[in-house]
C-alpha cells in the first residue's frame, strides 16, 4: 500500500532540513546525505565541531553504515551506527529502508561475522574508524553493545516507525532512534534561530586604512573604527547585536574597571587602537564600492560584547580620536564558518569550554525547547548579565553536573564543571535524548535536596555543592530501584505533569540525608577522620554509598508495605462503619477509653 502524499506541514519540514545539508557545509563532502549526517553529528548529538566530520564514511562500499561514533562507558561501550537518507524531493520514507539498516548491524552479532565485514573491501574511512575503535577486541572481551540512529529529511512511514519500535523491544530500548523531516525541523529552527541584527551600518574609512581579503566562504574586512560611531549600532541597548556571541554581555570584574578607566582618560584616546585586542563583526555583506566607506549589512559583534557595552555606557568620555580595530567578517550567519568565527575569535581571550558551546546546537534546541514549551522557566548557555531579574532560570553548567550524578550516575566526575563540556564528555551529559524535560526533573531534584539541607550532617554542608551532587546520584539510584520509580528518570515529562511526583522526590532526598548521616556516624564511632571531601570524589566510595541507598530503601519500602496495607484496611473499615451509621439513622462513635 502506497504512503498518502506529505502534508503541507510535513513538506515545510522537509524544506526545513534540507537548509542545513546544503555544500557550503560540507567541508569537502560530497554527498547530501552526508553533509546532513555532520550536522546531525555536531547539532544533535553535540559532537565537537572539528572531531565530527572524523566520524563520517562518505563512500559507497560502507556497507549503508554512513558514520560511526565510540561511546565509552564505565564496564561497557557503546559502538553507534549511523546512515543517512536524503531524498531529493519531500516524500515519505519506510520500512524496507529500516530492515536494510537494521540488518547491516548483524555483521556485529559476532566477531566471526565482524571479521567477514572487515575481511571486504570497504570503504578506507570505515575500514580505519572500525580499527581505530578496537571493535573486535571489545567485542571478543563482551563489553561492546550496538545502538543504531537512522536520519533523514524524508518522513518515516507509520509502518517504519512500529518496526523500529518493534526491534527496540527485542533488542533494547533505546536500539534504534529514528530522526526524520518531522522531529529534525523545530531542530533546525533552534539552529538558525540566532542571527545577526538586521540593519546596515556605514563604516568611515578610506581604502588605504582598510585590508580586505577573500575568503571560500565571502570576505573579511579589517580597520579602524571612531568608537563614537560603534556606539550608534543598532541593537546595543537590547542587546540582540550579540546574538551570534558566546558570551554576551559579563558581569563587571577587573578587566571591565581597567576598561572604563581607560575610556575616561581621554588623553589615552590616540593610542587606544594599539592596546585593545580590538572587535570582531559577522556580517553578511561587506559592501566597498566607495573610496571612503564601507557599507556592513546585517551584523554582529561575535568578540568584544563587554567592550561595545562598556563603550556605549561611556559616550559622554567618548572623543574621535578614540579608535578600536574591527574585524567583519562576511558570511551567512547560519553556515559553520560563522559559528567557528564566534568560537575561535574567542580562545584568546578568558573563555570557557561552556561560553564555547553556547550557541551549540544541542544548546539552541534546549532553548527553543524551553521557549516553546516552559517560557516561564530561563535556561542560560553563558554568562549574560542582560537576562531580566527574578523568576526560575537553569544554568546550563550547573543542570550538567546534576545530569551527569542523575543520569549518567558518575558524580566523581560531575564535580569537574568545565570539563563536562569538553569534547569526550560533552556528548555523554547532553546527548540526543536528553530534553529539556530531563533539566528540569534534574534541578527539581537539587531543590527538593536544598530544601532539606538541615537533614545533611553540618560538617558536610560546609562543603555543600559537593555533597548535594552526591545527593542527587544517591536519589538516582534509589529511584532505579523499581520501575515505577524508575519511569519518573526515563520519562520527565510525563513525571512533571504528576502532582505526585514532587512527594517522590522529596522523600528521596530525606533517604539521601539519612544514608550520609549514617556514614557520618559510622565515622564518629569508629573514631575515624572524615575525608569526605576526598571520599565523595572516588567511585568506589560513590558506588558504595549508591548501593547502601539502594538496600536502605527497598528496607525502608518493604517496612513501610504493612502499614500501608493496615491503613487502607483500617479505612476500609471505618468506611464499612460509617455506612452502616449511616443506614441505622445513627452515628458511630469511638469506644471510650478505660
Amino acid at each position: 500500500m502506497a504512503a498518502s502524499p506529505l502534508s503541507t506541514a510535513q513538506t515545510q519540514a522537509y524544506n526545513d532540513v534540507v537548509t542545513v545539508a546544503r555544500p557550503s557545509a560540507s567541508e569537502g563532502l560530497k554527498k547530501e546525505r552526508a553533509i546532513l549526517l555532520l550536522w546531525f553529528i555536531r547539532n544533535v548529538m553535540g559532537i565537537d565541531d572539528l572531531e565530527a566530520y572524523e566520524y563520517i564514511c562518505d563512500g559507497d562500499n560502507d556497507q549503508g553504515i554512513d558514520a560511526v561514533i565510540f561511546e565509552p562507558g564505565e564496564e561497557t561501550s557503546t559502538l553507534v551506527l549511523l546512515q543517512s537518507k536524503y531524498p531529493e524531493s519531500p516524500k515519505h520514507v519506510g520500512v524496507n529502508e529500516l530492515k536494510h539498516f537494521a540488518g547491516t548491524a548483524q555483521y556485529f552479532n559476532s566477531i566471526k561475522s565482524l571479521t567477514r565485514l572487515l575481511s571486504e573491501n570497504l570503504e578506507p574511512e570505515l575500514d580505519a574508524l572500525l580499527r581505530r575503535f578496537k571493535v573486535q577486541d571489545r567485542m571478543a572481551a563482551g563489553t561492546l553493545r550496538i545502538r543504531l540512529i537512522f536520519v533523514t529529511a524524508g518522513v518515516m512511514t507509520a509502518q517504519a516507525k512500529k518496526y523500529a519500535d518493534t526491534l527496540c523491544d527485542q533488542q533494547g530500548e533505546d536500539f534504534i532512534s529514528l530522526y526524520d523531516a518531522e522531529r529534525l525541523s523545530p531542530i533546525v529552527r533552534a539552529f538558525k534561530g540566532p542571527t545577526t541584527y538586521k540593519a546596515t551600518v556605514t563604516i568611515d574609512c578610506s581604502a588605504q586604512n582598510r585590508f580586505i581579503v577573500a575568503i571560500p566562504d565571502g570576505r573579511v574586512a579589517v580597520c579602524a573604527v571612531k568608537v563614537t560611531d560603534i556606539v550608534k549600532w543598532p541593537g546595543i541597548s537590547d542587546r540582540t547585536i550579540f546574538d551570534l556571541n558566546v558570551r554576551r554581555e559579563l558581569r563587571r570584574n577587573s578587566v571591565r574597571k581597567a576598561l572604563d578607566r581607560a575610556i575616561d582618560k581621554k588623553s589615552d584616546h590616540a593610542n587606544f587602537v594599539a592596546f585593545h585586542n580590538g572587535l570582531t563583526v559577522v556580517c553578511e555583506e561587506i559592501d566597498d564600492k566607495k573610496r571612503d566607506t564601507l557599507g556592513i549589512t546585517n551584523l554582529s559583534v561575535v568578540n568584544g560584547a563587554q567592550s561595545t557595552v562598556a563603550f556605549h555606557e561611556a559616550q559622554a568620555s567618548l572623543t574621535d580620536a578614540l579608535r578600536v580595530v574591527v574585524k567583519f567578517v562576511e558570511v551567512k550567519p547560519d553556515q559553520q564558518v560563522a559559528r567557528e568565527v564566534a568560537i575561535r575569535s574567542n580562545t584568546q581571550n578568558p573563555v570557557t569550554t561552556r561560553n564555547l558551546r553556547a550557541r551549540d546546537g544541542v544548546q539552541l534546541r534546549l532553548e527553543a525547547e524551553f521557549r516553546n514549551r516552559h517560557p516561564k522557566i530561563t535556561f542560560e548557555t553563558r554568562p549574560d548579565q542582560s537576562l531580566p531579574p527574578g523568576g526560575r532560570t537553569i544554568h546550563n553548567d550547573a543542570v550538567a553536573q546534576l545530569l551527569c550524578a542523575l543520569y549518567n550516575e558518575m558524580p566523581w566526575l560531575a564535580v569537574k564543571r568545565l570539563l563536562l563540556f569538553e569534547s569526550e564528555v560533552y556528548p555523554q551529559i547532553f546527548n540526543d535524548k536528553i530534553t529539556a524535560e530531563h533539566l528540569i526533573l534534574a534541578d527539581d531534584v537539587a531543590k527538593c535536596i536544598q530544601d532539606r539541607k538541615d537533614l545533611f550532617p553540618p560538617e558536610y554542608t560546609k562543603s555543600w555543592q559537593l555533597t548535594r551532587l552526591v545527593a542527587a546520584f544517591l536519589v538516582g539510584q534509589m529511584l532505579r530501584t523499581s520501575r515505577s520509580l524508575e519511569q519518573i528518570l526515563q520519562d520527565p515529562a510525563s513525571a512533571l505533569n504528576n502532582s505526585g511526583t514532587k512527594g517522590v522526590l522529596n522523600e528521596l532526598a530525606r533517604m539521601a540525608a539519612t544514608v550520609l548521616s549514617q556514614r557520618a556516624d559510622e565515622k564518629k564511632q569508629g573514631q575515624d577522620f572524615d575525608d569526605f571531601k576526598v571520599d565523595f570524589k572516588q567511585k568506589s566510595v560513590l558506588h558504595d554509598l549508591g548501593k547502601q541507598a539502594r538496600q536502605q530503601y527497598l528496607m525502608f519500602q518493604k517496612m513501610q508495605a504493612p502499614l500501608m496495607a493496615k491503613s487502607k484496611g483500617t479505612a476500609k473499615k471505618n468506611t464499612s462503619k460509617k455506612n452502616a451509621a449511616k443506614k441505622s439513622g445513627g452515628t458511630t462513635l469511638p469506644k471510650r477509653q478505660k
